[in-house]
């Protein structure tokens, strides 16, 4: 179940726990006790003041979470080609000063 419809429903239940409603502090603790381990742990670090403050930190952390499991698309009219033989571009110093003296041989002015 997502955090958004989690908190609606643990609003609608307030009704019926009005000693929970009326304490602010009481409230946001039920809130908290209710969310996934890993989110409680997330949500409490930051300290929520309010059952609001809590409520917004679940959601925002809860879509950041969602948003790094999806993959990245890649950007329309782009095409991505990989690179089959990197090697070509990273030269040792060795190798390098190896080249650098081949292509002097063959260059005649």
């Amino acid at each position: 179940m997502r955090v958004a419809e989690y908190a609606r429903q643990f609003f609608v239940l307030l009704v019926y726990v009005p000693h929970v409603s009326n304490q602010k502090r009481t409230k946001r603790n039920k809130f908290l006790k209710g969310l996934r381990p890993d989110l409680y742990q997330m949500v409490l670090s930051g300290s929520p003041a309010t059952y609001i403050d809590a409520v917004n930190r679940a959601v925002d952390i809860e879509e950041s979470l969602m948003e790094v499991e999806t993959p990245i698309q890649p950007t329309t009219g782009r095409t991505y080609q990989p690179v089959q033989d990197a090697s070509q571009y990273f030269y040792s110093p060795q190798g390098s000063q190896q080249q650098q003296q081949s292509n002097r041989k063959r260059f005649r002015p």
